[in-house]
């Protein structure tokens, strides 16, 4: 199966100088992503902070850094899907998904952030996870595992400058191995970006066609657009 060069292009806001000093929970989960600012196709809800993906966990503390790489006998260097910030107070997750549960190709995007006492602190957990990520594997496979994990994972990484956030964003090609399927890959943005004593992430995953262009790095810049300017 033919690489896929994926190029993310994320524009950054001039005006971005003149946000808050600090954030608290309660901002936070007021700016979520909503239903509403998608459309039709799609409902949404806070995540049970009880629940998590045994395929992939990660602690309601934690931040993904390589996704499944822990899985994959075949990563070289830096083989950690998440790391876990100090001193962080985590925002419970808010997911946006399709209705339909056969729907595959409405994006999925999952929004949460971890809130520091302080803005130095905050900094040193995005330069933790920030050089955690900068050692994710170019490409690596997973061969175990459910089924909708299999396959290669090609991995690329972008610094992020937005609305007067920075940080970086993670946008992955999922292939499934021959006999799995044939005519889909799964398209991935992961976003990491801090400001003041927060740092947020937003995860947006959905399948393409092999051969059309991977968006989910368009729909992630909307969605950011959207909760920054609501965040101030």
């Amino acid at each position: 199966m033919r690489p896929l060069l994926l190029v993310l292009c994320l524009a950054v806001v001039a005006c971005g100088g003149s946000g808050k000093s600090s954030y608290t929970v309660g901002d936070v989960k007021a700016a979520y992503f909503r239903p509403r600012d998608f459309g039709p196709a799609v409902t949404g809800g806070f995540v049970d902070p009880d629940f998590h993906s045994h395929s992939n966990y990660v602690p309601i503390g934690g931040l993904e850094i390589c996704p499944l790489a822990q899985r994959s006998e075949s990563a070289t260097g830096n083989g950690q899907n998440e790391i876990e910030p100090k001193a962080a107070e985590p925002v419970q997750q808010y997911i946006v998904n399709p209705k339909a549960p056969d729907d595959l190709r409405t994006p999925t995007i999952t929004q949460g952030g971890l809130v520091f006492g302080t803005s130095t602190i905050a900094g040193d957990g995005m330069a933790a996870a920030t050089s955690a990520m900068s050692k994710c594997p170019a490409s690596y496979a997973v061969r175990g595992g459910p089924a909708p994990i299999l396959g290669t994972y090609s991995v690329s990484i972008r610094p992020l400058k937005l609305a007067g956030w920075s940080g970086v964003a993670q946008q992955i090609a999922h292939t499934f191995p021959a006999g799995v399927d044939n005519v889909y890959y799964e398209d991935l943005t992961h976003v990491l970006v801090r400001r003041a004593n927060v740092i947020l992430y937003v995860d947006v995953t959905h399948e393409k066609i092999i051969g059309e262009r991977a968006d989910s790095a368009a729909t992630a810049q909307t969605v950011l657009k959207t909760v920054l300017k609501r965040l101030g």
